[in-house]
């Protein structure tokens, strides 16, 4: 994805919050949000590749590993960065997202069992204080937990990046200088408990139905499945 321009911190979540649509209320047997999507549960997610170990930071500015934040529960995943105002890009993830939440706090399937997750590509401004401001309004004591991670460095988010098939590239200006834009396809991941993608949604393929329809099946796969207590 190529953004238009730099913002100041938090476009993207006010953006988002613009584009964001209502979602569905939950209900007390999953069933899909639109007619033409086959029921939860119906249908398979193959295995399609293992989500490598990654050593990030979380708003706490505390060393995680990536696993903590996605094993164990069904984790629906998305790299971003806090500069992006490409309407077609990151706060198209941004919107599912919050659908997203807001569709499993009232469904009991996936109230308990799922969690999301936001990997900054742009460590050097998307730092742990950012981090920790965007978790802080993205949460608001309700469920599922959303979290916010970094890195301290490009080169130590570089081997993620390049093990999840994630292409990035910071836009220069005349002078070789970064403008703060960062060119990327958007990819969002939903990732069981056992640390196997399901899915990888592109822009083209990325709703809220599809992203809860997919979460939820892998829920009833899985019902062991807890966003409770982060694995250790």
């Amino acid at each position: 994805m190529k953004t238009k321009g730099a913002l100041a911190p938090f476009a993207a979540f006010s953006l988002a919050l613009t584009l964001a649509s209502a979602a569905a209320p939950g209900a007390e047997t999953p069933t899909p949000m639109v007619s033409n999507l086959p029921a939860p549960g119906t249908y398979a997610l193959q295995r399609i590749q293992r989500v490598p170990e990654a050593q990030l930071l979380d708003a706490d500015d505390r060393p995680t590993a990536l696993s903590v934040a996605t094993r164990g529960a069904i984790t629906a995943l998305a790299f971003f960065y806090g500069h992006c105002v490409d309407p077609a890009g990151c706060p198209v993830a941004w919107s599912a997202f919050e659908a997203l939440q807001k569709e499993a706090a009232s469904d009991p399937l996936l109230r308990g069992r799922l969690r999301l997750v936001f990997v900054s590509l742009d460590p050097a401004h998307d730092t742990p204080t950012v981090m920790r401001l965007l978790q802080k309004s993205e949460n608001a004591g309700t469920l599922p937990p959303w979290r916010f991670l970094t890195s301290r460095s490009q080169s130590d988010l570089a081997p993620l990046l390049a093990s999840m098939g994630q292409d990035i590239a910071f836009e220069t200006d005349a002078a070789g200088k970064r403008t703060g834009v960062v060119n990327h396809m958007l990819k969002v991941f939903l990732i069981d408990p056992e640390g196997w993608a399901r899915e990888i949604y592109t822009t083209a393929f990325l709703s809220p139905d599809n992203l809860i329809n997919d979460a939820r099946t892998l829920a009833m796969a899985h019902p062991e499945a807890s966003n409770r207590s982060e694995a250790r």
